[in-house]
């Protein structure tokens, strides 16, 4: 058997049919690992087969480290359609149980971040304007929660200021209060670079995050030239 990789962003059946055609040429079996389940195929392989046998071990049906083919079962036994069934029925309460638990560690998320802003006032803001812009071009489902965030994480930052901290003391921590769904790496960019324009306290915001992102000194430069790193383009 020669074993052979499957090519970054080919399908399950783009491989198949790739060993299929390989094995013809090679005149010899050929596998291969796609998605932890090793796949064997040979010049007169059934790819519908292998498919399907593919998806049942991908699923959990097959045990650990499965291996498919080259010759499959045309039709699976009663057996094993029995046994696919239990399985499935394990891994679907498995799957409800980590989202039951999920939605409980985000319901409490979106408390702790709830309680928190109640002792929180309006956002300050040092360019009304651009803010203003800001919030107008951006009220799509994506752009809007970038806002939301921005809103609700300058206006943490502020109760913390008043107390006595300084920025880089709390912003940290409350990145993360504020995020109580899961924003991506680009919204979190995409705050930083407007409230570093619009915010009251934006000027320490953006030396601080600069400063934290850096790997060498590049953060350093950026805090000298007014830039921020990794700025996203977002519509004012």
């Amino acid at each position: 058997m020669k074993k052979i990789e499957a090519r970054i962003g080919s399908t399950i059946l783009d491989a198949i049919q790739e060993g299929i055609a390989l094995a013809r040429d090679w005149n010899d079996t050929v596998g291969f690992d796609f998605n932890g389940v090793d796949v064997v195929v040979a010049k007169d392989s059934s790819p519908a087969l292998i498919r399907r046998d593919w998806e049942r071990g991908l699923r959990g049906y097959l045990g650990d480290n499965p291996t498919v083919g080259p010759y499959p079962f045309l039709e699976l036994s009663v057996e094993q359609i029995a046994s696919d069934a239990a399985i499935e029925s394990v891994n679907e309460k498995r799957r409800q149980e980590i989202k039951a638990e999920y939605d409980k560690q985000e319901a409490a998320a979106t408390a702790a971040l709830q309680s928190a802003l109640r002792a929180a006032g309006p956002i300050e803001l040092l360019n009304e304007e651009l803010w203003g812009n800001f919030k107008a071009n951006n009220q799509d489902l994506y752009g809007g929660r970038v806002v939301k965030y921005a809103d609700e994480w300058a206006r943490l930052m502020q109760v913390q200021i008043d107390s006595g901290k300084t920025v880089a003391e709390c912003a940290e921590e409350l990145s993360r209060l504020a995020d109580d769904d899961g924003i991506t790496g680009f919204m979190y960019g995409c705050a930083v670079q407007v409230l570093a324009k619009c915010w009251k306290h934006g000027e320490a915001l953006r030396r601080w995050h600069n400063k934290e992102t850096q790997i060498g000194t590049e953060g350093d430069k950026a805090n000298e030239t007014g830039g921020v790193l990794n700025p996203a383009l977002i519509s004012f």
